[in-house]
C-alpha cells in the first residue's frame, strides 16, 4: 500500500471507511477494502510492467581512498540545494498557526490573549502577529445573530456558513438538530458526512420546550426556506408533531400502536399506520409543523430506549437477566433492573452471541 495523508474522514479514509466491527475470522474474506487516494493499493507487475532489474545502488561513490570526497560533495551540494538540516534557531508562530493552537487548546477569548502575550514576551512571535485579536474574534460572526424575546439565533444560514469557510450551502447537506436541557434550548446545524464542524443557529436560557416556543423558533430561523431533516428526540417529536405529551394512548407518530393494550405489545408485530395527522384525532392536539417525513431519531436514543424496554419486559427470575446481571458486574442492580444502559455497553452485548441464547434457556 502507497499512504498518503488523507483529506478528511469521510470519502479519503482508510480505516473509517472500513468496519470491521462484529467481523469473525471466517468472515474477514468478505470486507470490502476500498482503493483511496490516501491508500492506494499495489499494482502487480506484468508484461507491460515487469519487474525492475537490479544494477547498482545508485548515489553510492567508492570513498575508499578519499579521493573522490569532493566529488560527492560536489554532488551532493547539486542536489541537495534546498536542502536544510535542523537549526537550533526557535520557530516562530505566525498568524494561522497561533489561531491553530488555541483552536486545538479550547480556549476562551481571555486565555488565548494571555497565552498570544507570554509567547511575545518570549519572542516566539512572527512580526505583525497580532495579540488583541481574540478579545474581539466574534465580531466577524457577530452580524449574522440577533436577539428576540430571550433566544439568540441566525436568520442569514447561509451567509453564516459561507463567512465560516463553507465552499457552498446546500440544505440537503445539512441536518437540524434541536434538543433542550434544564438550562438551555438549542438548535445546531449539523454536516451529514461530519466534513464541517456543529454550527449553532439558536440558543436560550429562558425558553422552554413546548409547542409555542418550538413554533417561533422554527419560524424566526425561517426553517420553511430551508426545510431541513430534523434530528430530534421523541420528546421533541410531540412538539413538532403536534401530539400530546405524556403516557398517552397513541404516542407513536408512525402507527397507531395502543400503549394501553400490553397483551398485544410482545405479540403483535405490525400496527396500523398513522396516515395523517388531524388535531383532535388520536392524541393529536396541535397543527404539526413539520411533515413525518422530514424527522429523523438519534442512533444512539433509539439504543436506549430498545434496551430500557427489552429489561423492563424481562422477567427478572429467569436466565436471560441474570446473565446480563452478570455480564455487566460493574452496573449497580437498580440500573441493571430499570434499564439504565450507555451506549459502549449496549454495543458490547450486541456482539455477544449468547445472550441470544440465553433468551431461549427454560
Amino acid at each position: 500500500m502507497i499512504w498518503r495523508e488523507s483529506k478528511n474522514h469521510f470519502d479519503d479514509c482508510y480505516f473509517c471507511m472500513v468496519s470491521v466491527m462484529g467481523c469473525k475470522k471466517s468472515d474477514r474474506h468478505l470486507l470490502n477494502y476500498p482503493n483511496l487516494e490516501s491508500a492506494i493499493r499495489p499494482v502487480p507487475h506484468c508484461s507491460d510492467l515487469p519487474v525492475p532489474i537490479f544494477t547498482e545502488f545508485l548515489g553510492l561513490y567508492d570513498d575508499e581512498d578519499g579521493a573522490n570526497s569532493d566529488e560527492v560533495n560536489d554532488h551532493d551540494c547539486e542536489y541537495d540545494v534546498d536542502f536544510q538540516g535542523p537549526s537550533s534557531e526557535p520557530s516562530l508562530f505566525n498568524q494561522a498557526e497561533l489561531n491553530d493552537l488555541i483552536r486545538d487548546l479550547d480556549l476562551s477569548k481571555e486565555s488565548s490573549e494571555l497565552l498570544a502575550s507570554r509567547l511575545k514576551e518570549k519572542n516566539l512571535l512572527h512580526q505583525g502577529t497580532k495579540v488583541t485579536l481574540y478579545r474581539y474574534r466574534e465580531q466577524e460572526f457577530q452580524q449574522y445573530f440577533c436577539e428576540k424575546n430571550g433566544l439568540v439565533f441566525c436568520p442569514n444560514v447561509e451567509g453564516l456558513l459561507l463567512a465560516m469557510g463553507v465552499p457552498n450551502y446546500n440544505p440537503s447537506d445539512w441536518r437540524l438538530f434541536i434538543d433542550s436541557s434544564k438550562r438551555s434550548l438549542k438548535c445546531v446545524l449539523l454536516h451529514n458526512g461530519n466534513i464541517f464542524g456543529s454550527i449553532p443557529i439558536g440558543y436560550s436560557v429562558k425558553l422552554k420546550e413546548e409547542y409555542n416556543n418550538v413554533k417561533e423558533i422554527l419560524e424566526i430561523i425561517n426553517y420553511s426556506a430551508h426545510d431541513w431533516v430534523i434530528c430530534v428526540d421523541l420528546k421533541m417529536v410531540n412538539f413538532l408533531l403536534g401530539q400530546q405529551s405524556g403516557f398517552t394512548k397513541y404516542p407513536c407518530f408512525l402507527c397507531y400502536w395502543d400503549s394501553r393494550d400490553r397483551n398485544q405489545h410482545w405479540i403483535r408485530e405490525k400496527w396500523p399506520p398513522r396516515e395523517c395527522l388531524k388535531v383532535g384525532n388520536k392524541n393529536v392536539i396541535n397543527n404539526p409543523l413539520v411533515h413525518t417525513n422530514k424527522i429523523i431519531l438519534p442512533p444512539l436514543h433509539k439504543k436506549l430506549g430498545l434496551m430500557k424496554q427489552f429489561i423492563k419486559a424481562l422477567d427478572k427470575d429467569r436466565y436471560c437477566f441474570k446473565y446480563i446481571r452478570n455480564y455487566f458486574p460493574e452496573i449497580s442492580e437498580e440500573k441493571k433492573k430499570a434499564g439504565i444502559f450507555e451506549g459502549p455497553q449496549i454495543r458490547k452485548l450486541l456482539r455477544d452471541n449468547s445472550i441470544k441464547d440465553s433468551m431461549n434457556e427454560e
